[in-house]
């Protein structure tokens, strides 16, 4: 019977594990913003239209073979594909210069998102010390310390981000990490 029980519980731990998965997977999905639909839309139509542009490229090289093999004396012409090309040349500039707006666009929401979040744990600390004093836990000097602390590194966001960023991108080590979050939180 024991048998039994540790299967039956090694089946319970590999289903909430893949419903933990399902569940991390539709919170991602979700949270896409509809820019970056729009933006994976762009590419799609850039990289249409840099295909069809290679084709013209193709057919200019052929045509140049053509012309070197015959040994012509007249001049080399592809005017004639040139202006076709002219279009997709222009739809090319007009999507990559969209897609560089979406992208800055969804750099900025992300931004925004996390100086949101960043906001509102604040709002949560403080609440919270709020209550702590309320109810006579920590002293009105322990909830201004601690207050200043939350404050401080709701003001400098921006610069433990980027913090943050140089150790996820592995410019920095742990050690060097802590040190500078540390240093700027005055620690």
């Amino acid at each position: 019977m024991d048998l039994f029980e540790k299967a039956s519980k090694a089946v319970q731990n590999v289903g909430e594990n893949v419903v933990n998965s399902a569940k991390s997977v539709g919170n991602t999905i979700f949270s896409t913003l509809p820019e970056q639909k729009d933006l994976a839309g762009l590419k799609i139509q850039l990289n249409t239209v840099t295909n069809s542009l290679e084709a013209y490229y193709a057919q200019i090289g052929r045509r140049y073979m053509e012309y070197i093999k015959e040994y012509r004396t007249e001049a080399f012409d592809v005017n004639d594909i040139l202006n076709e090309m002219s279009e997709k040349l222009k739809t090319k500039a007009e999507l990559e210069s969209e897609i560089e707006e979406k992208e800055l666009e969804i750099k900025n929401a992300v931004l925004n998102r996390e100086k949101q979040k960043a906001q509102e744990e604040f709002d949560r600390c403080k609440a919270k010390l709020e209550n702590a004093l309320t109810m006579d836990i920590i002293t009105v000097d322990e909830y201004q310390e601690k207050l200043a602390k939350a404050q401080k590194k709701l003001d400098n966001f921006d610069i433990l981000r980027k913090i943050e960023l140089q150790y996820k991108m592995q410019i920095i080590t742990k050690q060097e990490y802590e040190e500078k979050i540390k240093n700027v939180l005055g620690e």
